[in-house]
């Protein structure tokens, strides 16, 4: 993890030229050198970092509101940081040795054949499933990784026809913003913290974000703004939170970054995306990019990353939770999220 920088770069002062949102984060600064324990110090940084790193002016400002209105309460800030953490981060984040949903992927080139056919054919229907997005997706993105470049083994036969001798050529899948079974499980409950709605504030959060949480339940998470055609190992890093698209002032073009650089020669340094359809085979959504983006920069600077590993290593390795308790909200919410998955799943299934 890294500690809150006591001077802000020159890229984050840039947008942090409002001094209610420079005195928030130095309560941010502040707590972090006075508070004990390591889980506290984290979800601190979770706010310090979300000022430094939200991708819009609103974000920042509300965030700022946020934690003056506890600037004398750091328990209830501490808090907030463990909502954000459980609610937003975790719902994105794969557990490093956990095999991302895939579906079944690798269909014959003849078979492909066929469904391209259906897939234009039924072109203005929603997709209703993890195969129907991965259908378009590979329509939308002509077979072909965004990050890489490569194209898919069993792509149609026209699209293999138009390789160069330098194309790649592997399997790709159909990868998901918001993941498939991910639960933000964020209401608003009555009772509570008399002094902050936890559960208000995050809602408010992912709507400045442009997130709308019902918009992607159920089969909606399947809309073609909330998938990318990425090939395994991007899709595997991209899960891990190890990879995010950066918007640039170019509508449509992102920027790639890599934590730990980038792992392959043949991956772009920026991609723009296209549709020649884009009515019905509507583009990634920029704002729902975005969170993805915020999530990995907060969760990898703060050590929250690390955090929810460590969680998962330590059960793998003895089999029960940590003797203090520390783990069970992790694990709690991975259980819930795995009972919504597999309801869902079971009401989606198809031939």
């Amino acid at each position: 993890m890294s500690r809150l920088p006591e001077v802000i770069p020159d890229l984050e002062s840039k947008f942090m030229n409002d001094p209610h949102i420079i005195g928030a984060y130095n309560i941010c600064l502040k707590l972090e050198g006075e508070l004990a324990t390591d889980d506290e110090i984290r979800r601190i940084r979770i706010l310090g970092f979300l000022l430094l790193y939200a991708p819009k002016q609103e974000i920042r400002t509300y965030v700022a509101k946020t934690i003056f209105s506890c600037e004398n309460e750091p328990d209830i800030l501490v808090e907030l940081g463990r909502f954000i953490e459980l609610h937003v981060i975790l719902p994105f984040k794969k557990y490093r040795s956990q095999t991302p949903p895939t579906g079944t992927e690798y269909p014959s080139s003849h078979c492909f054949d066929d469904r391209w056919k259906e897939v234009k054919a039924n072109i203005t229907l929603a997709p209703r499933n993890h195969k129907d997005a991965k259908d378009r997706a590979f329509v939308r993105d002509n077979w072909t990784c965004i990050a890489t470049g490569s194209i898919h083994r069993d792509a149609p036969r026209e699209i293999l026809d138009r390789r160069t001798p330098k194309s790649l050529s592997t399997y790709l899948v159909c990868a998901h913003i918001i993941p498939e079974g991910a639960l933000f499980d964020v209401k608003e409950r009555p009772g509570g913290n008399p002094k902050l709605d936890y559960a208000s504030t995050i809602l408010a959060i992912l709507e400045l974000f442009g997130c709308n949480i019902s918009s992607l339940s159920g089969e909606k998470v399947h809309s073609l703004v909330n998938v990318i055609t990425m090939e395994k190992n991007t899709h595997e890093l991209f899960y891990r939170l190890e990879l995010y698209f950066e918007a640039t002032p170019t509508e449509n073009r992102y920027e790639i970054n890599c934590y730990y650089g980038k792992p392959f020669s043949c991956m772009s340094d920026f991609v723009t995306f296209s549709s020649s359809d884009p009515d019905h085979l509507p583009l990634p959504s920029p704002e729902l990019l975005a969170l993805h983006a915020t999530c990995c920069k907060v969760a990898q600077m703060s050590g929250a990353i690390k955090y929810i590993d460590k969680v998962y290593d330590d059960v793998d390795a003895t089999g029960v939770l940590a003797y203090d308790g520390t783990s069970g909200d992790i694990l709690s919410y991975k259980l819930l999220s795995l009972s919504s998955s597999s309801v869902s799943d079971q009401g989606q299934k198809t031939v």
